[in-house]
């Protein structure tokens, strides 16, 4: 195991271990990372001039990823595709 922090013999980092090998890698993905999301809302809080209500966090954190989100919808229903056709 490459995370040396787990006490051996864990049950719960063997199955993470064991789910994490069974993913299906489908290419390069760059997620944007946490600290871009909080560096974007220190941005826009500028650019405002004001705290941001949670209603507005909330909806400013689902734009900021929603191109990720469909990027890896269009790639999972291209697999999706690809696979009927070999089906057929």
């Amino acid at each position: 195991m490459d995370n040396h922090n787990v006490v051996a013999g864990d049950p719960f980092a063997y199955a993470g271990q064991k789910r994490q090998a069974d993913l299906e890698h489908i290419g390069e993905v760059a997620r944007r990372t946490h600290t871009d999301l909080l560096r974007a809302i220190r941005e826009e809080k500028a650019r405002l001039g004001r705290q941001m209500t949670d209603s507005e966090l909330d909806k400013f954190a689902r734009e900021y990823h929603a191109e990720e989100y469909r990027q890896d919808l269009r790639r999972l229903m291209a697999m999706g595709a690809e696979e009927s056709d070999q089906d057929e």
